[in-house]
Order: structure tokens, then C-alpha cells, then sequence
């Protein structure tokens, strides 16, 4: 029997990329999946796409309305409550740090930060209630390394992994397991939809995504470390080896970033 049979998964920015690779997979291992995202046209061909569609639950949900996901929880936990959160929520970026607007950092810290950390301070008393749960968030490897173009993406994802390992410090003994993962270049259209310095859409598809790890080879990977009860794990092809020159080997790591961005400086 699968692990993942019969159990009730909030996937948040489910409506395209990982989040639907997501719904997808744990549906296939008999998973019943609420997904939320803004798009409900998204969200309604994500629910096409999986194999109990019938059992799943269309939320569409805005991360950063407080109002909102607190309506949202307490409607889920009516209905039965879930098991695993899936924090996939976010919004990506690129533009020079001279040339971006403070609102497109605000922006980014608001869905990618905070709204995450809102969904899961909304969730864990529910959880710890029943004793057993896993919150899972989708980071990035621009959270443990700061590549050209991300900077304000990459503080806001840095920023999870601080306040997770602390969360995970306070409630791992009441059951609750913590994952974050840390995607490298995926491909998906996350680079369409991320902020340019003027806060409008970048709309162009980026070379390194394109030619990345397939959506649904991550999401099979990630299901795997929830069901090993991993606790930071890391996936990608040549761009994971960036956080182990990060931490041995620093000065390597400046010089290739920025020849990077010397490269291709008109980003």
C-alpha cells in the first residue's frame, strides 16, 4: 500500500510547474489533494490532470490575504482536516539590484515569506493537535547560494530556512516533520511570471530552466524524501554543486557567479 493512500495534501501554487507535478503524483499514489492557487482556470486543469480528480478540492486562495487563508483553514479543518502541507506558493525574479523597485522586494518577501509563514503558523495548532503531520516548503538553491539577477528572491527564500529550522526545533518532538526543498533549474514557467525591477512580469523563459530537471522527476523526488521524513534536501543537475562550493570552497563560488553575470549582463 502506498504511504500516501487516503491522505489529504494542501498543495498551495498549484496551478502550474512543481505544484501541479505535485497534485499529479500524489494522486497517482492514491492521495486526496486540495489545491489552491490564484488561477482558478489553472487549478481546474490541474484537477484534469489527476487520477481522482473527483475527490480533489478546488481552493483557490491568494497566500498573502490574511482573511482569506484564515477562512481557508478553518473551512479544511471542518471538512476533516489534512495531513501534509505543501508550502509551493512563490514568485521568482529578475532584474540587477540598481535597477529594482523596493515594492518588488516587499512583493517578493510578501508571498514568498510571509504568506508561507502565515499559512503554516495558521496550520500547525491543527496538526499538533492530532500529533502527526508534514509541512513541506519548496525553496530553492538560490536559498543556501545568491546567484545574479535573484536577489531579492533569494532573501526571501533564505529567510525560510531560518525560520523553518526553528520551527522544526520546536515541534519535531510533537510529531510534526519539516521539509525543505531546495530545487535547482526546473522547467517550468516560473520565469514568465517573475518580476522584473518595475514589478511587471519578466514574460521571457529563461535558457538554464528550459534545460533543467522535468517538473515531474522532481515532484516523484520530493515524495520520496517526505515519506524517508528527510529534512533539507537539494535537486537539480550541475547547479546543486553550488552548495557544497558555498561552504568549502567560497571564493570559487564568487568568481563563477560572477563571470556569470559578466556573460550576460543585459538580463
Amino acid at each position: 500500500m502506498s504511504y500516501f493512500k487516503n491522505k489529504v495534501v494542501w498543495i498551495t501554487g498549484a496551478s502550474s510547474g512543481i505544484g501541479r507535478a505535485l497534485a499529479i503524483e500524489f494522486s497517482n499514489r492514491g492521495a486526496r489533494c486540495i489545491l489552491s492557487a490564484r488561477s482558478i482556470e489553472g487549478l481546474e486543469e490541474t484537477n484534469r490532470l489527476t487520477a481522482n480528480s473527483s475527490e480533489n478540492i478546488i481552493l483557490p486562495l491568494d497566500v498573502t490575504d490574511e482573511q482569506k487563508v484564515e477562512y481557508a483553514v478553518n473551512k479544511i479543518i471542518e471538512s476533516g482536516g489534512i495531513d501534509i502541507l505543501v508550502n509551493n506558493a512563490g514568485v521568482s525574479q529578475r532584474s540587477k539590484v540598481e535597477e529594482t523597485e523596493m515594492n518588488v522586494y516587499r512583493s517578493l518577501m510578501e508571498v514568498n515569506f510571509f504568506g508561507v509563514v502565515n499559512l503554516t503558523k495558521s496550520v500547525l495548532p491543527h496538526l499538533i493537535d492530532k500529533g502527526e503531520g508534514s509541512i513541506v516548503t519548496i525553496s530553492s538553491i538560490a536559498g543556501k547560494v545568491g546567484p545574479p539577477y535573484r536577489a531579492g528572491y533569494s532573501a526571501s527564500k533564505h529567510a525560510l530556512h531560518g525560520f523553518f529550522d526553528s520551527m522544526r526545533a520546536e515541534t519535531s518532538h510533537k510529531g510534526i516533520h519539516t521539509l525543505v526543498v531546495c530545487p535547482g533549474y526546473i522547467n517550468t514557467p516560473i520565469a514568465y511570471n517573475a518580476l522584473a525591477g518595475n514589478g511587471k512580469k519578466y514574460n521571457k523563459k529563461d535558457a538554464e530552466n528550459a534545460n533543467g530537471l522535468e517538473a515531474d522527476d522532481l515532484a516523484k523526488r520530493i515524495l520520496s524524501s517526505i515519506q524517508k521524513k528527510k529534512t533539507e534536501v537539494y535537486f537539480g543537475k550541475f547547479e546543486v554543486n553550488a552548495v557544497r562550493l558555498k561552504r568549502f570552497l567560497p571564493g570559487v563560488l564568487t568568481k563563477m557567479l560572477n563571470k556569470k553575470f559578466l556573460e550576460d549582463p543585459e538580463k
